[in-house]
């Protein structure tokens, strides 16, 4: 069975969700089986989830939990799976998304992306492209339909 690990920046987990829910309903209507393996993001108040990745780090209890996390999803998730598609809505990446790309290309993954740019910075409005990223990509994919196909 093809393992799937989904990576984004926790600013987008209610879209990735909808994503991955919606990922799910397509496959289980083509009678197709994935795991899928996807970030444990802690929910938060979404202005929390919402603000840059400096400002989150500033609460503590938050700063503690990052790193266990970030190894949590490297070494348990992006490393079994088959598949990693990075949920870069608006082109957007963080730091910790960044390295799990970059894992799974180091690991010969098969990885498809949302959006062909890799916008790293402060999201929305002071972002800047970081170009090496789009070598590592294998396709892009801008739906669940989309990404069911090639990988089904």
């Amino acid at each position: 069975m093809v393992k799937i690990c989904f990576c984004s920046s926790q600013k987008f987990r209610p879209e990735l969700e909808k994503f991955i829910k919606n990922f799910q309903n397509i496959s289980k209507k083509n009678m197709r089986s994935f795991i899928i393996l996807h970030p444990e993001f802690e929910k938060k108040e979404r202005d929390f989830e919402l603000s840059s990745e400096k400002v989150r780090l500033e609460n503590i209890a938050y700063r503690k939990s990052i790193p266990g996390l970030v190894y949590n999803h490297l070494f348990r998730k992006v490393k079994q799976a088959d598949v990693v598609f990075i949920f870069n809505k608006d082109g957007y990446v963080g730091a910790n998304t960044y390295g799990e790309l970059f894992a799974a290309a180091i690991d010969s993954k098969l990885i498809f992306a949302l959006d062909h740019r890799f916008l790293m910075g402060n999201y929305p409005n002071d972002l800047y492209d970081e170009p090496s990223a789009s070598y590592l990509i294998h396709d892009i994919v801008k739906t669940p339909k989309e990404l069911f196909e090639k990988i089904k």
